[in-house]
């Protein structure tokens, strides 16, 4: 990394992945309750790993019907471990020198 940009390419990238949240159409297959549910969940995971691009959320699922509560608990798994994944990849890369 001996360029002087690649640093500002490297967390702009990061940056880029962390701002997005799962749009409706890359959804897993399901009925829509599931699917919905999929989408509530991964916004709430994405709060309880620290995304500074959510606010304050409710990070327990609704009492809600049997499909919408699976499909939120594996948007949340999902996408907690996804942020997760990244913070960690950001602090091997920028951590102390």
């Amino acid at each position: 990394m001996g360029h002087p940009y690649t640093w500002l390419f490297v967390v702009g990238v990061i940056a880029g992945m962390t701002a997005c949240t799962t749009p409706q159409f890359t959804m897993p297959p399901g009925p829509p309750d599931y699917r919905i549910g999929f989408h509530d969940g991964c916004d709430a995971g994405y709060t309880y790993a620290g995304s500074p691009f959510y606010g304050a959320a409710d990070w327990t699922p609704p009492a809600a019907a049997p499909g919408y509560m699976a499909g939120w608990q594996a948007g949340f798994d999902k996408c907690r471990a996804s942020y997760q994944r990244v913070q960690k990849m950001v602090s091997l890369l920028l951590g102390p020198l």
